[in-house]
């Protein structure tokens, strides 16, 4: 990697080599744990330019077309997006023949809550098992990788949009010049781009490290939207804060047009980004020496509970949870399991370290000493699903920030 994919500086410092790893959803069958199984260079690097956190895109093509992540599993994205729905049709959908399309709309939660609002929507996915799931909460959508050609057709067949929507897949894109290309060409002149993507100072400042797997090839700033957005005619209008996926960010962009001002919520977080540090190498020397630390904490814990005869299981089969797992060494020789509530992974093994993954209801049965909440983002959740887990005495490991124990709801 020579140059930022937002940006195009050349600026880049490498602060964060996480060995090689395998593909954080690449969850595998029984059959295939003797198979040989690909691994990858996880090289973190950052763009001291726009603050980019950024990962060489080395995800195979189509790798996407079998997905096994979707948002309905998690109780609290039902909300999340429930709000967004709100949100966008109260702000910018002004009648009931208003287009919203959502790239990457996974199994339809958001555009189906949506048209309940009576909006008119689109979704366009590359996972083909996913998309059988939007369809049938009675969504349409296009199962193919976006692309601009496909955006000129979608537009003529369905005309102009006036909302594009992108929830938590811009960072997966490795190049963001051909996919901000095909928005513009399918927004109406007055049409407006939603991404929200996890905010690469959360990840920084909570020594978020596991966001980072092939899959999340960026951590973005808003400076980098803002830079990035420029080179296609768009401007950052508005951002929000978000608490999902340990901290993220909805960024609102526009066409940019020759009236167009600054915005001071955007001038806000563009000047706190600056002032936390998100530029400079000495940010980033001393997150990899957190991480570092964390790892050395979590493992003398587990090494201690072991050693002492505990059982100690994974809760959230996450694909952030595999960076944590892999770069950490931690496999079924310290977990038993993991527990995950989506059907999708259950029954499988969790890629590289080949833990088996089963459903929550193995807590009940078996009843471990200790849960290692390896989908931490979801600690509050977890707890709630798992009180009865809790007040019969069994205990929580969080290992983000820092790992820590805890016999009650994390904090």
């Amino acid at each position: 990697m020579t140059r930022c994919r937002t940006c195009k500086s050349d600026r880049l410092y490498f602060f964060l080599p996480l060995g090689d790893h395998p593909l954080a959803n690449g969850f595998l069958r029984e059959e295939q744990l003797a198979e040989p199984e690909a691994r990858f260079p996880l090289d973190v690097h950052v763009c001291l330019d726009c603050g980019l956190i950024q990962v060489a895109d080395q995800v195979p093509p189509g790798f996407f077309r079998h997905y096994v992540y979707i948002p309905s599993a998690a109780e609290a994205m039902h909300g999340h997006f429930a709000e967004l729905a709100e949100n966008v049709a109260a702000r910018f959908l002004g009648s009931a023949d208003s287009l919203t399309i959502d790239i990457g709309c996974n199994d339809g939660l958001f555009l189906s809550l949506l048209r309940e609002r009576g909006a008119r929507t689109l979704g366009v996915d590359p996972a083909t098992n996913i998309v059988e799931l939007a369809r049938q909460k009675g969504v349409e959508v296009v199962n193919e990788y976006f692309t601009p050609d496909l955006a000129r057709l979608i537009r003529a067949e369905h005309g102009p949009a006036k909302v594009v929507v992108s929830t938590n897949t811009f960072h997966h894109i490795g190049d963001l010049d051909p996919f901000t290309l095909g928005v513009t060409h399918m927004l109406d002149e007055d049409g407006v781009f939603v991404v929200e993507v996890p905010h690469a100072l959360e990840l920084v400042e909570q020594n978020e490290f596991d966001g980072v797997y092939h899959e999340h090839v960026s951590q973005h700033t808003v400076k980098s939207f803002v830079d990035h957005f420029r080179l296609f005619g768009l401007e950052v209008f508005d951002v929000e804060k978000l608490d999902v996926h340990g901290g993220s960010m909805r960024v609102f962009a526009r066409r940019t047009t020759a009236a167009a001002m600054g915005s001071p919520v955007v001038d806000e977080w563009l000047d706190e980004e600056a002032q936390r540090g998100l530029f400079l190498p000495a940010t980033y020397d001393a997150f990899r020496d957190r991480v570092e630390r964390n790892r050395e904490e979590l493992l003398r814990i587990l090494g201690a509970l072991r050693a002492e005869g505990k059982r100690i299981v994974g809760y959230g089969a996450s694909a952030r949870g595999n960076t944590l797992l892999n770069y950490y060494g931690i496999g079924p020789e310290t977990l038993d399991y993991i527990v995950d509530r989506n059907p999708l992974k259950q029954g499988l093994y969790s890629p590289g370290m080949h833990i088996p993954v089963e459903g929550p209801e193995r807590l009940v049965v078996d009843d471990p000493e200790y849960v290692l909440v390896i989908a931490w983002n979801f600690a509050e959740e977890i707890a709630r699903q798992q009180e009865d887990y809790l007040h019969r005495g069994g205990r929580f490991i969080v290992p983000i920030p820092e790992p820590k124990i805890v016999g009650d709801r994390p904090d």
